[in-house]
């Protein structure tokens, strides 16, 4: 299925999607779309609740697999389990309270498309910059890979810019502004 295939299929569920976020708790509120993807479905929402808001970094091998690769991470950025777990690590020092609240959940075949929520608030240094004792709320978007139970790949983004400017990270005169060409 290609990415161009997910956007209209991301696009069609949006309507339908539940007013209750899917999760764990409330199998009830899943998207028709998960129904025959309950295992993907499932190891997402385990990897969210128990690895990324809950820490549990020994379940990363059991559920990442060795081949998984970020598309998202920066040219040249390490990849597999050990890159999320020194992420995750680099997170969780920055960010205690840092948690993911998944908004939306879609399955499309052996993909997982999510709209989530990310909050913090910057208590440790960060990619050099030192706390600021500021919270942030961004909003990201994700489709996953997930065979047998495994993450493969990830493409994602989040709303960076959101989150530097609220943790006050940004330089003062703040991000460069867009002028129009004169004519």
């Amino acid at each position: 299925m290609t990415l161009r295939m997910m956007t209209v299929v991301l696009a069609m569920s949006v309507a339908s999607a539940s007013a209750r976020a899917d999760s764990l708790a409330t199998p009830e509120a899943m998207d028709p779309s998960c129904k025959g993807h309950e295992l993907n479905r499932e190891t997402y929402l385990k990897e969210l609740e128990w690895v990324v808001n809950g820490g549990c970094m020994e379940l990363i091998d059991q559920m990442i697999a060795p081949e998984y690769v970020n598309h998202s991470a920066p040219p040249g950025a390490a990849q597999g389990p050990d890159a999320i777990r020194q992420y995750l690590t680099l997170l969780k020092g920055a960010f205690p309270d840092r948690k993911v609240r998944n908004d939306m959940l879609i399955c499309a075949g052996d993909y997982v498309i999510v709209r989530s929520t990310v909050t913090g608030t910057s208590t440790g240094p960060y990619f050099g910059k030192p706390a600021t004792g500021k919270s942030y709320s961004v909003t990201g978007t994700d489709i996953y890979l997930i065979k047998d139970g495994k993450f493969r790949a990830r493409w994602g983004n989040e709303d960076a810019m959101g989150m530097m400017t609220q943790l006050d990270y940004l330089p003062a005169e703040g991000p460069p502004r867009f002028e129009p060409p004169k004519k």
